[in-house]
């Protein structure tokens, strides 16, 4: 399925260069091409702040800051900004948490192509409801 373009830019945050590749990769693959990388949070804010991404793929384990942080900076300045939560920790408390924090998805590592089109589908969804 080819998706529409609103959900771009997407904006991955994670501390692994490979899953930032990988995810990028699978998100080449679905068809979008606007796909931005940060390292850690402070790299992110510039680019949140500059490009608006649509989507943000989350890391919830980063190094000196927690993802659950970020989430609520993200709830309170870019409420409107789709946020799913990856983690290799993918318990039921860790998914609770971030949908009680207002992520829009949550995909534990390894995630594949699979469970990526799955998430991106309905934040597509999602949008086209909204709007």
């Amino acid at each position: 399925m080819e998706f529409v373009k609103p959900l771009e830019p997407i904006l991955i945050i994670d501390d692994m260069q490979d899953i930032r590749d990988y995810l990028k990769q699978i998100l080449t693959g679905l068809g979008f091409d606007d796909i931005l990388e940060s390292r850690d949070f402070e790299s992110a804010k510039t680019v949140i702040e500059e490009k608006s991404p649509n989507v943000i793929f989350l890391d919830i384990e980063l190094p000196n800051t927690d993802g659950t942080e970020i989430l609520e900076y993200l709830n309170d300045r870019h409420p409107h900004t789709h946020v799913v939560m990856c983690s290799g920790h993918n318990s039921l408390e860790n998914v609770q948490n971030t949908w009680e924090l207002g992520a829009k998805g949550f995909i534990a590592k390894p995630f594949n192509a699979k469970k990526v089109d799955s998430v991106m589908k309905r934040l597509e969804l999602m949008e086209t409801i909204t709007n």
